[in-house]
């Protein structure tokens, strides 16, 4: 599968081959909702919680006396049908986390980049060119690539110029080709890579398949 490479102006330079075992999957929903899923679940606090009748503090003596008040009869004031009573069913402390083994993981990441690859939402450029803390130049970048709105940048990381000109547009953000997950990849319209990020993202997925 051969891909056109840009420049930082949008003109093609070169044409790259892409491993049809990283970017040629064909989709899969149910496992790309399982991962994804997962991740959202792990990323969960469960620290939510509501007082049961034995948190609220009183009860003990009867709040009316039982006939005469026209009211329901009620035993405490720490029913759920009293004010600032226990909460019935409520949520308590837990745990969300949802275990996914790695090869479904990369399974997943292949899915979504072939999915880039299939719908035209995938860009290689050989090189950003980002040497000040600009972002002007990002954004001259992404109006030559006549890139949308929704915008996933990866870089090789060696140098933190493009980071931090990118981090504060709206709607674009930078990740390593080696943290990059498949929900990553689903957030954002198009995926946009530098050489040398598809030349390390290709290597990390291609070992762990082996």
């Amino acid at each position: 599968m051969n891909w056109n490479v840009l420049d930082h102006k949008g003109n093609q330079v070169k044409t790259l081959e892409l491993p049809e075992e990283v970017f040629g999957v064909e989709m899969n929903e149910p496992v790309l909702h399982s991962v994804v899923k997962a991740y959202r679940a792990n990323r969960r606090q469960g620290t939510h919680a509501t007082k049961t009748r034995s948190m609220v503090s009183g009860g003990g003596k009867k709040p009316f006396k039982q006939k005469g008040t026209g009211n329901a009869r009620q035993g405490s004031n720490r029913s759920p049908l009293m004010p600032g009573g226990a909460t019935l069913h409520g949520p308590q402390p837990r745990r969300y986390t949802e275990r996914t083994s790695k090869k479904v993981k990369t399974l997943a990441l292949k899915i979504a980049l072939s999915d880039k690859v299939r719908n035209k939402k995938f860009i290689i450029v050989d090189d950003f060119r980002i040497d000040s803390y600009k972002t002007k130049n990002v954004l001259t970048i992404m109006r030559s690539l006549e890139a949308p709105e929704k915008v996933l940048l990866s870089d090789d990381g060696k140098g933190d110029f493009l980071f931090k000109s990118a981090r504060n547009i709206k709607g674009l953000d930078l990740i390593s080709p080696q943290t990059v997950n498949a929900e990553d990849v689903l957030r954002f319209e198009t995926l946009i890579l530098s050489e040398k990020a598809l030349q390390i993202l290709a290597e990390r997925l291609m070992r762990k398949s082996a």
